[in-house]
């Protein structure tokens, strides 16, 4: 069974997407001049982070086409660039303040020394106690996790 959808202003999105995200991302795309925008996915039901680090900041586009999707278009001088998961936005940021968040937005990121010694790593970050990402020092496994958490848009 397909996804029902719904069509705002020529564009369409996922018929579980909020309103103040639709309202967002057409405001996004429309603005001038443009803005860029962070997306940070999840789960809608329970507002928990994926933790996704790529494709996530661009300026807000839309698709050619018959049907009109809103697209992640890397520079404003770019022509395309990946839809937009809009069903599964949990926060969207501009220049590191919050736009939109998920009344229960979290997303978890613990440092934590891999003494199995499992990996050539020796620093991990746990996402609910799950590795998510490894790292040769502690400097990089910070930075990582400020990008992650939206502290910063510098992966390190």
């Amino acid at each position: 069974m397909a996804n029902k959808k719904k069509i705002v202003q020529g564009v369409e999105f996922d018929a579980e997407t909020p309103q103040r995200v639709v309202d967002l991302l057409l405001y996004y795309m429309n603005s001038v001049p443009k803005q860029r925008i962070r997306v940070f996915y999840g789960d809608t039901k329970t507002g928990r982070d994926w933790g996704e680090e790529y494709d996530t900041m661009g300026y807000v586009g839309r698709s050619g086409g018959q049907v009109k999707i809103p697209l992640l278009v890397n520079n404003s001088r770019s022509w395309g660039g990946g839809g937009i998961l809009d069903g599964c936005i949990v926060r969207i940021t501009v220049n590191k303040r919050d736009v939109y968040r998920h009344p229960k937005y979290h997303c978890v990121t613990k440092i934590r020394k891999d003494t199995k010694k499992t990996l050539p790593y020796e620093v991990m970050v746990n996402d609910d106690k799950v590795p998510h990402a490894a790292f040769k020092t502690l400097e990089k496994a910070q930075k990582w996790s400020a990008f992650i958490r939206g502290d910063s848009n510098i992966k390190g």
